[in-house]
């Protein structure tokens, strides 16, 4: 229970009803990782009043997918959760061009969430070019 206290609760997003009527909330490690994704897929300076709030990722949409395109959105996304996200400890970042769609980039982290120490993997998809 303390790790659930410690990893916090937020409302889902996108926003939809929840059971009670209110909000849908989210919870504990899916909490965490809904954070990730909102960093990421959130360009800096865009939240008003946290201007450091999220990620460069946003402004590679209009990049063709290279080598030199996925080692940079390996490292935007490691600093962007580390610098972003107290709540894990980012092991590993790797972006792939995916092999279906051309405009696709899979980003996989693999991290530990710092209190409870379990190993967890997110796979962020990532759209480039308008996709």
């Amino acid at each position: 229970m303390a790790s659930s206290a410690f990893l916090g609760r937020a409302v889902r997003f996108p926003f939809r009803p929840g059971a009670d009527g209110g909000f849908a909330t989210v919870d504990g490690e899916d909490a965490v990782a809904q954070s990730m994704e909102l960093i990421l897929s959130t360009a800096l300076g865009e939240r008003v009043m946290r201007f450091e709030f999220g990620s460069e990722l946003p402004r590679m949409i209009f990049q063709p997918i290279t080598s030199a395109l996925l080692v940079q959105i390996q490292e935007t996304a490691r600093v962007a959760l580390r610098d972003g996200e107290p709540r894990i400890r980012v092991r590993e970042v790797r972006a792939l061009a995916d092999d279906t769609v051309d405009s696709k980039v899979n980003v996989t982290i693999t991290y530990d969430i710092s209190q409870t120490n379990s190993r967890r993997n997110l796979v962020f998809p990532f759209y480039l070019q308008g996709g």
